[in-house]
């Protein structure tokens, strides 16, 4: 998520996010490496559309408490005998500069490699960060292979900050069948949600724009923390196969935090 310093990005949720995200990557590279579906030249994508700059968070180990962290101590797990590439973007200057510092730092500890600017690799793995000074509206898909894995994640500070551009799933679904994505949607309702509805109808395009892209075999999950006065909900696409297990995985990250959360599936709510 881009934030400055001790700003965004550090509450109640946060942990909770994080923990959703780590063990739905988790399951990623856990398919991709065991699923007889995936031949052998597949790779996994993660693309996250929102970055930050993947400062630790206080009390927690940088790979709990930052999504680039996360995807990183995944990638290169000892466990994981695919290549993967990951590519993150971060718009704001300040927040990008601290990003490469940041990853300069922790990357050594999963065994990367700095061989470029914004770039890093674990030697002989065929594991490789990109990290890019753009908007995630701007994130590239034409690396994209058949049969690839690709994972995305956005999580803008506010929805009126969606990172995903319309076209997104469509772009990526014409060149894999494998995707899902996580996009985190909120606001504070003192103050984006007391603009007026004409204002704010665009937003219900965000989700929208996914809702009409989506494959006969993928579903879209709609989770509500309940109780929340800012309201803030996450919306997954994913296989319509995982129904149970992601509800599961959503339920047990909030748990965590003392929060329950009310979910809806698209297609059969």
């Amino acid at each position: 998520m881009s934030a400055t310093p001790g700003s965004v990005g550090r509450s109640w949720r946060t942990p909770a996010k994080h923990s959703l995200m780590s063990s739905l990557i988790g399951e990623e590279i856990g398919v991709v490496n065991r699923s007889r579906q995936f031949g052998p030249d597949c790779r996994a994508v993660w693309i996250d559309l929102t970055a930050g700059d993947a400062a630790p968070g206080e009390g927690f180990k940088w790979h709990e408490s930052c999504s680039p962290g996360s995807l990183a101590r995944h990638a290169a797990h000892r466990s994981n005998a695919r290549p993967v590439d990951i590519f993150l973007h971060e718009i704001q200057p300040a927040a990008y500069d601290r990003l490469l510092g940041n990853l300069d730092e922790q990357l050594p500890e999963f065994g990367f490699e700095r061989y470029g600017e914004g770039m890093w690799r674990v030697p002989d793995r065929n594991i490789v960060v990109v990290a890019r000074n753009v908007t995630g509206q701007e994130a590239e898909v034409g690396s994209i292979r058949h049969g690839d894995a690709v994972f995305v994640f956005n999580d803008p500070n506010a929805v009126t900050d969606w990172a995903m551009r319309e076209t997104f799933a469509r772009e990526i679904g014409d060149r894999t069948p494998w995707f899902r994505s996580l996009s985190t949607m909120g606001c504070n309702p003192g103050g984006l949600k007391r603009l007026e509805l004409e204002e704010r109808q665009y937003w219900f395009e965000f989700p929208r724009s996914q809702e009409r892209e989506l494959p006969g075999y993928r579903d879209l999950l709609l989770a509500a923390i309940e109780g929340d006065d800012a309201q803030w909900a996450y919306l997954i696409s994913t296989s319509a196969l995982w129904r149970n297990k992601t509800e599961k995985v959503v339920s047990s990250a909030f748990r965590r935090v003392g929060r329950t959360v009310a979910m809806s599936w698209l297609r059969q709510d």
